[in-house]
């Protein structure tokens, strides 16, 4: 065998070391993330606090439905829905999720941001103008620990209390979700996108 097989074989090898060892870490990561989502899913609470606002972000079911219900039992002056379509507006969702009419002047939509990160510049902002000093971030127990993550680096200057409060259809089971390939599926792909945002955002 020539030297440069010998290093071309070499060469491969290192490069198959490489990948496996990224598959290893990053099956790691997922399992860690999964388990930390069934954590928040253990541990929630309702807030003891009666908070100023929350925020919700559009996406999956219930988050809607969660946050409104959440904002009238416990008489949560706003409620702001962050990434709603443009064509929608209070009447089209008082509509379909049966709202009282009267909560119009309590509940404020944004139809400008379209990515997590948009979300929390667009929240940021509405907290500023209005003085908002502690909010309730809602969203699903998925999204979650990316969309606590890119809200406190965006309201890091501001000395606003985030308290996340996450939203599941079906309950996570801490030994049997990567069985399920829906759930896996959500997961790692959730892990992926923290890891970027984590990544990008970086010493910011």
């Amino acid at each position: 065998m020539s030297s440069k097989e010998i290093l071309r074989s070499y060469s491969l090898f290192f490069l198959a070391l490489i990948l496996i060892t990224f598959v290893v870490l990053e099956t790691m990561g997922i399992q860690q993330y999964g388990t930390e989502i069934y954590n928040i899913q253990k541990n929630q609470q309702v807030p003891q606090i009666v908070p100023e606002m929350i925020v919700v972000l559009t996406g999956s079911n219930g988050r809607i439905e969660t946050a409104y219900e959440l904002m009238k039992g416990r008489n949560i002056p706003l409620l702001l829905i962050a990434g709603v379509h443009t064509k929608v507006d209070f009447d089209k969702l008082a509509k379909k999720y049966h709202w009282d009419s009267t909560d119009k002047d309590r509940i404020k939509i944004d139809s400008v941001s379209t990515t997590t990160l948009e979300n929390a510049k667009i929240s940021e902002e509405f907290a500023r103008q209005n003085n908002i000093k502690n909010i309730v971030l809602v969203t699903s127990i998925y999204h979650m620990q990316r969309a606590e993550f890119l809200f406190r680096k965006v309201f890091k200057n501001d000395n606003v209390q985030i308290i996340p409060f996450a939203t599941y259809v079906q309950p996570i089971e801490l030994n049997d979700w990567w069985r399920n390939f829906k759930t896996f599926r959500k997961i790692s792909d959730e892990y992926l996108k923290f890891q970027y945002y984590r990544l990008v955002l970086a010493g910011k």
